[in-house]
């Protein structure tokens, strides 16, 4: 239906508030509303209505570091009826954006920009009002156009191009047109070098296509990514070489022209050149005034005069740094001697700030777009082997606080790869990183702690963390409740160094960690984090004490709540607690309480559910080696026995907890009358066979000779131990293992052995005598089998005595020419001239066949006798013509196990 004019009465008007944005290029923020127009019959009916989306834009011309943004924001939503009361939180955030923001790359293009020549240029005295236009789409190929202009043209059309790709909206569009990102990666490629706006313009597009996955094709299709880091290597190379001239000139005697930094150097956008008269500015001509008006001045003449040397001075106002303002330097401070040289350093501090703020701009965007194409794998390879990671620390040294984001962040995700890590290793990042939290920043600070943490899975990083001071600082920020979880996963990481546990005793961290520990309920989200950390600190000794308390309280604090909750994360730090002998004593109060959980377990339920619980019950028990504990009377009163001898038969039990029950033995075994009763409750027949099941754990064989050592040094157990059972022989067996603990346990528990039983002394003695001279006994068995089967080929008439080793070298050591004491070889002289090769010795018995009779009878009973009987033989009749020596002391030596063992 058509509407007449004549139905139109009325005409309404509805505005409907949108969402509030910040100003791309200006110190401005922009509502978006919408208003509806909406037209009203005679009766109030809606006949028609219209739609239009507005913006608004709010200017906030005195936007500087002093503003207050809460009393700005009210100001704002009282003065704009646009934005409703409620949203004053939301504007005033967008305000502090505003006061922090640096200046936009493209805000100072908006002007004619000139080529780049080192200086800052002059703040732009205003915009056209086309300019100052929000871009239009429609005008897209204007901008296209400006590509292929001079090099000012160039810039304002890329920023233009940048306004539209900063609307997503806009990008998908403009991907469609292949004619914009040509033209966009031909300029960067051609005038990259000329202007380190269009540069940031242009990659600043680029980024905006890199923030979505869909781009990436279109983007890698240019080849932009090697082309940038091309640039950002460039600029830094430049940074470095101009800070090398102004840190010469320096050195030369530029130092005192500002007193402070110079990369901290707060310089202002422009300065006035001061108005000189003609006199001061040529003083060799004649000064005489004239009464005639003075010519006017030469500007290009004016232009060469150097500006006065100044030096920065900040202005207090209310306690409140205010606005570094230029101010003359007194004479007192500048070098007389050298004003040329104070004047070029002046400059090239200029020039190093003002390239120093526009490239980190650049590099911020570069950076920005570089790790967003590096999502995957492939193209993040690429750019490693473009040397990334070398740029990325390199550019650490900068101060701007956004770069460092971008910077670490970049690091943080290279970091997983063990090459990236290898390679930052090698250039030294970590010790770049200190002064990184002495910046205040949160946003750096939280980033940096998660590079850290990933580069602490290397040994040797978290050695040079401890060496540059990390711990202190780390410490510091536990009470910041955002740093707390990624920061005791690093004191985590490098309490894992027994050398670096004793640092921990020198801060404030372990009660900070034991109140986390006592406090936190198991619902908390780091709740395993302090108690981890406790666990690995209470392996130290010095670490265990102060858990401890002065008198014991926070032991007594956490074995409560241990019991509470059958936690047996928190018996685990007790556990390591009970290592120490400072600290063994506190727990004789929970001796009980330990023990009585060891009948829980004949529950099967309550087993499988607490069964770590139980683990560490029997940990702690059998670390409590202490006189003052009577064990008969523990296991006594809580019917242990039974329980021990269910859990020491091999593959019924869990090798774990067998392991734990043999070292509670141990431990108990210390008690003669405790060491008595398991004799009677046939423990040790259990262990022994125990101990021929797992030959191959070094462990459990190191634990079970133990309890044979401790039950050997009471002496109403060892005749037990030695009529009874076969422990000697397997003791005797295992003396000789490759592993060293062992050997001394089996050494000193055979010591013993041998105090009471003349029968095992002699056997131990045969055993040992065996074990040095194998190599010896070998060459002998190995002569008497040659010389047997000699005899078995040739006439027994006719048979020459051979030459026996064994007497030559042990029954008659006095006239023997051969030693087997040296390592020198062996060589014989003959005097025998009827000896057919010269090589066989003259024998030192007479000729007599007696003799020769007697020698042949004795090689025939050997060679009836068996291999393992002829060496025996040879054994006792060289141990019968050795002196051993005796211990005169008639006291028996025991060896106490508890520092091998414990």
């Amino acid at each position: 239906m058509i509407m007449q004019a004549e139905d139109a009465r009325f005409i309404k008007r509805r505005v409907r508030s949108g969402t509030i944005d910040v100003h791309p290029v200006e110190t401005a923020l922009i509502v978006n509303y919408e208003v509806e127009a909406v037209i009203l019959g005679e009766h109030g009916q809606e006949l028609l209505s219209e739609k239009k989306d507005c913006k608004k834009i709010i200017r906030l011309k005195r936007l500087d570091a002093n503003t207050d943004c809460s009393a700005l924001a009210k100001d704002v939503c009282d003065r704009c009826t646009l934005i409703h009361k409620s949203k004053e939180a939301e504007v005033e955030h967008l305000i502090y954006y505003l006061r922090s923001r640096k200046e936009n790359a493209f805000a100072e293009s908006m002007e004619s920009p000139r080529p780049y020549s080192g200086c800052e240029s002059p703040s732009p005295g205003g915009l056209t009002a086309a300019e100052k236009a929000v871009a239009s789409f429609a005008q897209l190929e204007d901008y296209l156009e400006l590509l292929y202009e001079d090099l000012p043209d160039k810039v304002r059309g890329s920023a233009l191009i940048l306004e539209l790709a900063q609307d997503s909206n806009n990008l998908n569009e403009l991907a469609k047109r292949e004619s914009v990102l040509s033209a966009l990666s031909r300029v960067l490629r051609e005038d990259w070098k000329k202007s380190i706006e269009l540069s940031t313009n242009i990659v600043h597009t680029f980024f905006c296509f890199s923030i979505y996955i869909t781009f990436h094709p279109i983007i890698r299709r240019y080849k932009v990514g090697s082309l940038i880091l091309e640039i950002v290597k460039f600029e830094l190379e430049r940074y470095t070489k101009l800070k090398s001239e102004l840190e010469a000139l320096s050195k030369s005697g530029g130092e005192t022209v500002t007193g402070i930094p110079i990369s901290r150097l707060p310089l202002p956008r422009s300065r006035s050149r001061p108005q000189t008269s003609a006199s001061t500015a040529r003083p060799g001509r004649n000064t005489t005034p004239s009464p005639s008006p003075a010519p006017p001045l030469d500007k290009k003449r004016i232009s060469n005069i150097p500006p006065p040397r100044t030096i920065v001075r900040p202005l207090t106002t209310g306690g409140n740094m205010a606005t570094p303002q230029l101010q003359p330097t007194p004479p007192s401070t500048l070098n007389a001697k050298t004003p040329e040289s104070d004047d070029d350093s002046a400059i090239t501090a200029r020039k190093l700030f003002t390239l120093s703020k526009k490239q980190d701009q650049l590099l911020k965007v570069s950076f920005d777009f570089l790790l967003n194409m590096a999502n995957e794998i492939s193209v993040q390879d690429k750019i490693r082997r473009k040397k990334v990671v070398r740029l990325l620390v390199q550019t650490l040294d900068r101060t701007t606080p956004e770069l460092l984001v971008v910077v670490l962040t970049f690091l943080q995700k290279l970091s997983i790869f063990r090459e990236n890590k290898d390679e930052m290793a090698s250039l030294n990042v970590i010790d770049k990183l200190p002064k990184l939290l002495q910046m205040k920043e949160p946003s750096i600070e939280l980033v940096t702690l998660n590079l850290l943490f990933n580069l602490s899975f290397d040994t040797k990083q978290r050695e040079k963390m401890v060496r540059v001071g990390f711990i202190p600082k780390l410490v510091s920020l536990l009470g910041n409740e955002n740093y707390r979880e990624i920061v005791l996963k690093l004191l985590y990481h490098l309490s894992m160094d027994d050398r670096v546990k004793a640092m921990f005793t020198y801060t404030d961290c372990i009660p900070k960690v034991m109140r986390y520990v006592l406090e936190w309920d198991s619902d908390h989200r780091e709740y395993l984090l302090p108690i981890s950390l406790c666990i690995n600190l209470a392996l130290h000794q010095r670490c265990a004490e102060i858990m401890v308390g002065a008198k014991g309280e926070c032991l007594q604090e956490l074995m409560v709540r241990a019991f509470h909750s059958s936690n047996e994360f928190l018996l685990k730090i007790a556990r390591n607690i009970s290592k120490h002998p400072s600290t063994k004593h506190f727990f004789v109060d929970f001796i009980g309480d330990l023990a009585a959980a060891l009948t829980c377990c004949q529950n099967t339920d309550w087993f499988s559910s607490q069964k770590y619980f139980l683990y560490e019950c029997i940990g702690i028990l059998g670390n409590l080696t202490l006189p003052d504990i009577n064990y008969c009377q523990l296991l006594n009163e809580y019917n242990l026995i039974p329980w021990i001898k269910s859990n020491l038969v091999a593959g019924k039990a869990k090798a774990d907890i067998v392991l734990l029950v043999v070292i509670f033995v141990g431990t108990a075994a210390g008690d003669e009358a405790c060491s008595s009763l398991f004799c009677k409750a046939d423990i040790l027949l259990s262990l022994v066979e125990l101990l021929k099941a797992n030959q191959e754990d070094d462990e459990m064989v190191l634990q079970i000779i133990r309890v044979f050592y401790r039950i050997a040094r009471h002496p109403s157990t060892r005749e037990y131990l030695i009529k009874e059972t076969d422990v000697p022989a397997y003791l005797t067996d295992l003396m000789h293992d490759k592993n060293e603990y062992i050997r001394k346990v089996c050494d000193a528990c055979l010591e013993i052995i041998k105090e009471s039983s003349e029968e095992w002394a002699e056997r131990i003695k045969i055993e040992k005598f065996e074990w040095h001279n194998s190599h010896w006994l070998s060459i002998v068995n190995a002569a008497e089998g040659i010389e047997n089967k000699a005899m078995e080929t040739s006439d027994f008439n006719d048979a020459m005595p051979r030459y026996n080793l064994f007497q030559q070298s042990l029954l008659f050591q006095g006239d023997s020419q051969v030693s087997l004491n040296t390592g020198d070889d062996i060589e014989i002289l003959s005097n025998n001239a009827q000896s057919d090769d010269g090589s066989r010795p003259v024998s030192r018995y007479e000729s007599e066949t007696e003799d020769i009779i007697e020698s042949n009878n004795n090689k025939m009973r050997k060679k009836e006798m068996k291999p393992g009987e002829r060496t025996k033989e040879m054994v006792r009749d060289a141990l019968r013509n050795l002196v051993i020596s005796e211990d005169s002391n008639d006291d028996p030596q025991f060896f106490h196990m508890d520092s091998v063992i414990d």
